[in-house]
């Protein structure tokens, strides 16, 4: 059993699938449904005729469907919270994934939260932890703090393209004013840098940025928050390709997590399969109770007045 499971590995190692848009990928769940599904349908149609056998298939199924859809919402036993359908059909996979949202200090968004304009309320990830104490090594053994390290560090780069005001491309675009201010910065901290300024051009990129090495977290009004201190660059290059760095600037930025939603299919697709659960019953019943009451009509016999002398 394990060498032809093997054989089979190998065999189809390196294969290429198919692609979403061929014609079979497009056919495979509709055919899927018309043969599993409609032989049960077609079996209970030979025994109950249609309309009772597709109450019955409906009730069964939409009572299994509920009844998963509550696993995939809660969860159980060896099966871990929001396993099921993720997303609506038309939307992308990420749609109610937890997602980190950047913003300015004094900006609209920061008036929601009481610790969103100063550094100060904030903390390191080992502090929030309770493990400040912690050496780095224990820290890295640590799965609750290298997860929450690898997610605030997709917060620092959301952070450092809004103090860059980086646009879907990837283009930096600085307000003139600031840019002009970035430059003269750079170019009187490139004169203290080095003793040949005039030998050096801007180099490509010529604003960058970086965000704090010590990330900082918090929480305010029941929401996670991530904030750092980013640091504006400019940067120089020689003939001899030596590049320059200059900071110009260091802003405080933040950002806070919207909460996932990966339940909320789960929650649809349950409450949808209890109410077909609920209605196939509901006229299953009346079918029966109809079914009943002409059974019984028909097995009462007629009371005959009967004469005495035959």
């Amino acid at each position: 059993m394990t060498s032809l499971l093997t054989t089979l590995v190998l065999a189809t190692e390196g294969a290429e699938g198919l692609s979403g848009d061929h014609i079979a990928s497009k056919l495979a769940v509709p055919l899927g449904i018309v043969i599993f599904c409609g032989g049960v349908f077609a079996l209970l149609w030979s025994n109950y005729g249609a309309k009772k056998g597709a109450l019955i298939y409906g009730t069964a199924a939409g009572g299994f469907c509920m009844v998963i859809g509550v696993f995939w919402w809660f969860g159980a036993p060896g099966t871990p919270v929001a396993t099921g359908p993720q997303n609506f059909p038309g939307q992308d996979g990420a749609h109610y994934q937890a997602q980190w949202f950047p913003f300015e200090p004094g900006s609209e968004t920061a008036g929601f939260f009481s610790s969103a304009n100063d550094l100060g309320g904030f903390v390191p990830l080992a502090d929030f932890l309770g493990k400040g104490d912690a050496s780095e090594e224990a820290l890295g053994d640590d799965p609750r703090y290298t997860n929450l390290n690898g997610d605030v560090a997709q917060a620092d780069q959301l952070m450092v393209n809004l103090a860059l005001k980086v646009d879907a491309d990837g283009e930096v675009r600085l307000g003139g004013e600031t840019r002009g201010e970035y430059q003269d910065a750079g170019e009187a901290g490139l004169a203290d840098e080095v003793d040949d300024p005039e030998n050096y051009s801007r180099a490509e990129p010529f604003f960058t940025a970086e965000a704090a090495e010590e990330r900082l977290v918090t929480e305010s009004n029941g929401t996670f928050l991530a904030g750092t201190e980013v640091t504006i660059e400019t940067n120089y290059v020689n003939e001899a390709g030596e590049t320059v760095t200059i900071d110009v600037d260091a802003v405080p930025m933040f950002a806070f997590k919207e909460p996932s939603a990966l339940w909320f299919p789960s929650a649809v697709w349950t409450f949808t399969a209890a109410a077909i659960f609920g209605l196939c019953l509901f006229s299953l019943d009346r079918i029966e109770q109809r079914e009943k009451k002409r059974a019984q009509e028909v097995r009462e016999p007629e009371d005959l007045a009967v004469s005495i002398r035959q």
